[in-house]
Order: C-alpha cells, then structure tokens, then sequence
C-alpha cells in the first residue's frame, strides 16, 4: 500500500471529473515506515496548499498527516468553486495547518482531524446572502446573515449587504473533530468588532460558543435597536445621550451565546457590557 518509489512530479493543469484543480508539484520520498510527499505545491481551485504531507504504517494501522500552509486571494470565490455560498470574502488568506488523521491522506475528513490551524483573513466582508447563492451549502458558523438577524439588533443601515473586515486571526486546536478556539478568534473591522470563542463538533455539527459584538453608536445604529438586544445598556446609553448627546464617541458591546445546530444555532443574550 505504501510501496511508493521515490518520483518528482509536475502536472501543469490536472482535472477532477472534468473540473479543473490547477497546477501541482511535489516529490515523492520512502520513510521507513511510510512515504512523504514534499515540496508540495497545489492548485486546488483558487486554494492554494504548500508544505509536507506523510502516510505512515503504525502497527495495523496507517495515518496520515500535513503540516504547511493553504492560502488564496478572495476566499469567497474559492467557496464557489467548492460549492460554498460566499458568505465571507478576502483580500488575501492564510491558513497555517498542523493536521493528523486516521487512514491515507484521501480519508481526510473534518470530522475525524486532529491538531492546530492558525487563520488569518485579510481585508473583506461577512455577506449576507440572496438570489442564487441560497442554492449553495453554507459554512453556518460564518452564517453571518442569520447571525445577524437573531441578535436582534438592526445592522441594516451600517452594513448594507455585510459587515466589512480588516482583518480576521485566531488558532483553533483540533482533536478528533472537535474544534476549541484557543484564546479567541478575532473580527477587526472600521465599523465593529467581534470576538469569537467556544467549540464546534464536526462530527454531529454542533457548536457551543459565545460571541462578544461591539458596535459604535451613531445615528445609522439607533438606541432603541441596542435597547431591543440589551435592555440595560440601551437604558444606561439613552441617559447618557440626554446628559452629553453626541459630544463623545460611544460604543457599545453585547455577549451572546451560541450553541445547538451548527447551521441554525440557537442565539440568547448572556452578558450586558457598556
């Protein structure tokens, strides 16, 4: 099974049932007691993916793993490509992987994958979604239409068709498909701020995690939207405008858990900040 000889390859367009991954190169070395596939450089429809990959032998078993880099420009037209709604878009993207699975590196699965990813998006949007695109799967965690709409605040004015990022960073440690944020995942942007942690089984499509918004208060985002999402900071916001009005820039940041189903989660108000 890993009897692979030693072999440098390059393929300068390679087609999967007829649709075009791109271009690839690699080498292929024998382990001791499996096969590397290094220099690896692959196109797989605007994803690109660098680094080592293995498949070794333990015992009656065999594993695989991948340690390197998958990055892109606009990640949204990437999800297209893959039959993704996109719902999240990018200037640029870097994902830096240190994966293990069980089986041969064709039996990689999320819901079996174990070790740490570290994400960094670039310049983009969380979008909202309409016409044709609601044919597509989507990613329900960066689902950020229904995200939107079940925090009851009115984003309508401030977003438009979505929410604009500068940047998005985090690590999230993997562990048989279970998915834990380690600290945090960020959303830094002009007009908010999110901040995201928790976990995500892959496996029953599930989610346990908290999301802290901060938005500032303009007169696209009025206090009685705040007030509908969290009672006690609108309140506390609406004396504070009567007292100073709009002599001082002012922000407001609300907690919410999310937890159930991971393409319609279950959204609660669980922490009031000013």
């Amino acid at each position: 099974m890993l009897n692979i000889p030693a072999l440098d390859i390059k393929v300068d367009q390679l087609y999967r049932d007829g649709d075009l991954l791109g271009a690839w190169s690699l080498s292929t070395r024998r382990q001791a007691h499996g096969v590397i596939f290094d220099r690896l450089n692959l196109s797989l429809k605007g994803l690109k993916l660098t680094g080592q990959l293995g498949w070794e032998r333990v015992g009656q078993q065999t594993r695989s793993w991948y340690k390197g880099q998958l990055g892109g420009d606009d990640i949204g037209e990437v999800l297209v490509a893959w039959g993704f709604a996109p719902n999240i878009t990018s200037k640029h993207f870097t994902v830096d992987a240190d994966m293990r699975w069980s089986g041969s590196p064709a039996a990689f699965s999320l819901a079996q994958l174990s070790g740490d990813l570290n994400v960094d998006f670039r310049q983009g949007q969380l979008t909202t979604l309409d016409g044709s695109a609601q044919a597509l799967r989507v990613f329900g965690v960066f689902n950020f239409d229904a995200i939107g709409r079940r925090l009851r605040l009115d984003f309508s004015d401030l977003i438009g068709k979505g929410l604009a990022y500068d940047r998005i960073k985090g690590r999230v440690v993997a562990h048989q498909g279970i998915y834990q944020t380690r600290d945090l995942i960020a959303v830094e942007g002009p007009s908010s701020n999110l901040e995201l942690k928790g976990r995500v089984n892959a496996g029953n499509e599930q989610i346990n995690a908290s999301l802290l918004v901060a938005l500032p208060l303009t007169n696209n985002l009025p206090l009685a939207a705040i007030a509908v999402g969290a009672p006690a900071v609108g309140g506390a916001l609406f004396l504070v405008d009567r007292l100073i009005g709009d002599r001082i820039s002012r922000f407001a940041s609300v907690t919410y858990h999310i937890n159930g189903d991971l393409h319609k989660p279950h959204i609660s108000l669980s922490e009031k900040k000013k």
